[in-house]
């Protein structure tokens, strides 16, 4: 008899673990993009959805992704052209982040955004030691998301929330080291991003700031991913693995009204990781 009850017990526990992996819904679908100094290896076809894009930087320069989503029939040619224009980016050109740059070559960095079906173009805005943005030296690669989003898909499950604002990093906890699903919300006027710079002894987010406009010597810290360019209202997941140490919270988005990095007008906050 008891070994009877034992045995119903076990079927029961089991059944209901069937049943709970058949009710849990899917995570994201992954797209792995190699970058090149100056191209992405990256499908023309992506499924509309929850998609979390793995960046690996085969460099030797510093690679990041920056999604755009071209509408009103606008192609990624449209868009180069309008960059080489000048000024701000044009309104049929949406962005929707990616993940900013890994430590160095060979690394990976991710980041997760929900992608709605249409035309859409990946660049690299990061400038070379000349002064020109990566996309201007042919960086880009167009692609189409198709078909429609699942119903049902887990969205990451965020430890941590950062806040972008008008201009300043607004953290709902201590950043702490080690792996962390952080959830990036846009809750500024202009489109805004965050990079997570682990800062060399002594260094501060000027120093950063200030190697950027020459690239002489060596980088003052070491890049651990982030989010690209995102738009007000939104919000996009990144994943980080991160060493302890002091961090500068940086966004370079050039700003609306004098296009200078948003950085200068204050948008570096300096964290410790332990």
């Amino acid at each position: 008899m008891r070994n009877a009850c034992a045995a119903r017990a076990g079927l029961a526990a089991a059944a209901l673990v069937l049943g709970a992996c058949r009710s849990a819904p899917p995570g994201p679908n992954v797209v792995t993009v190699t970058a090149h100094d100056f191209a992405f290896e990256a499908p023309a076809e992506i499924p509309a959805g929850l998609t979390t894009f793995r960046l690996v930087n085969d460099g030797p320069s510093l690679h990041h992704i920056q999604l755009v989503k071209l509408e009103d029939g606008k192609t990624a040619d449209d868009f180069i052209a309008g960059l080489k224009a000048g000024g701000p980016p044009p309104r049929w050109a949406v962005l929707e982040g990616g993940p900013n740059p890994p430590p160095t070559p060979g690394s990976s960095t991710s980041a997760t955004v929900d992608l709605q079906p249409g035309s859409y173009a990946m660049v690299c805005f990061v400038p070379g030691a000349d002064g020109v943005p990566h996309v201007l030296k042919g960086m880009v690669h167009p692609f189409k998301v198709t078909g429609t989003a699942p119903a049902a898909v887990a969205e990451p499950k965020a430890d941590l929330t950062v806040k972008l604002v008008d201009f300043d990093f607004q953290l709902s906890g201590p950043l702490t080291a080690g792996k962390h699903t952080i959830r990036v919300e846009n809750a500024g006027t202009q489109p805004h991003e965050i990079a997570f710079i682990r800062l060399e002894p002594g260094k501060t987010p000027a120093d950063i700031g200030a190697w950027l406009e020459k690239q002489a010597g060596s980088f003052p810290g070491a890049l651990e991913g982030g989010v690209s360019g995102i738009m007000p209202g939104a919000h996009v997941w990144a994943e980080v693995d991160l060493p302890p140490g002091d961090y500068a919270l940086m966004c370079f988005f050039p700003d609306a009204t004098d296009g200078k990095p948003h950085f200068v007008h204050g948008m570096a906050k300096v964290v410790h990781v332990s």
